[in-house]
C-alpha cells in the first residue's frame, strides 16, 4: 500500500515538474506565439482541404460516367450551362481538382516556411541563451564538468526544446 502511495507522490512530483517546464518553456517562446498561432490555423486548414480532394473524382464518376442529375450543393455553385453538358462539368471537375491541389500545396509550403522560420529563430534565441548562463559560470564549474559538457548542451539540447515548444505545445 505505501508503495502504491509512494509511486502516487512521485508521479504528482513529476507532474508538477513537468508543468513548471512547458510553463517556462512557453514563457519563453512568448514573442513567437502570434507565429505559433498561425501555424496552428494553418494546420487547420489542411483538413478542410483533405475532406473536398475526392469530390472532383466524385462529380466525373456520379454526374459525367454515372449520368446522374447533380447534387444542390454543387449546382448552387456552377452555372446551370456547366451543370448540363457532361464535357462541362468533366472540365470544371478537372479545375476543381487543380484548384484543391494547388491550395494544399500553398497551405504546406506556407505551414513549413513559417514552422520552420519559428523553430530557427526560437532555436537562435534559446542558444543565446544558454551560450550567456554557459559564460558566466565559473572555471571552476567548466574544469569540474568539461567544456564538451556545456557545448553539447547548447548544440543538441537546446533542439530539443524547439521541438518540444513547436511540436508539442501545436
Amino acid at each position: 500500500m505505501s508503495a502504491q502511495r509512494g509511486a502516487g507522490v512521485e508521479g504528482a512530483v513529476r507532474r508538477r515538474s513537468d508543468l513548471e517546464l512547458y510553463s517556462r518553456l512557453l514563457r519563453g517562446s512568448r514573442s513567437y506565439w502570434p507565429h505559433m498561432a498561425v501555424i496552428f490555423l494553418l494546420s487547420l486548414v489542411a483538413a478542410p482541404l483533405a475532406v473536398l480532394a475526392p469530390v472532383p473524382l466524385a462529380i466525373v464518376v456520379d454526374n459525367v460516367i454515372g449520368g446522374q442529375p447533380v447534387g444542390s450543393p454543387i449546382s448552387s455553385l456552377v452555372p446551370g450551362s456547366v451543370t448540363g453538358s457532361t464535357t462541362s462539368m468533366l472540365f470544371a471537375a478537372a479545375l476543381m481538382l487543380v484548384i484543391l491541389a494547388v491550395l494544399g500545396m500553398v497551405q504546406e509550403l506556407s505551414l513549413r516556411l513559417l514552422h520552420t522560420y519559428t523553430g530557427e529563430k526560437l532555436l537562435l534565441a534559446f542558444r543565446s541563451r544558454l551560450f550567456r548562463h554557459v559564460q558566466r559560470l565559473s572555471l571552476g564549474y567548466h574544469d569540474s564538468m568539461g567544456t564538451s559538457d556545456s557545448i553539447y548542451r547548447i548544440q543538441y539540447d537546446a533542439y530539443a526544446v524547439q521541438k518540444v515548444t513547436l511540436d508539442g505545445v501545436i
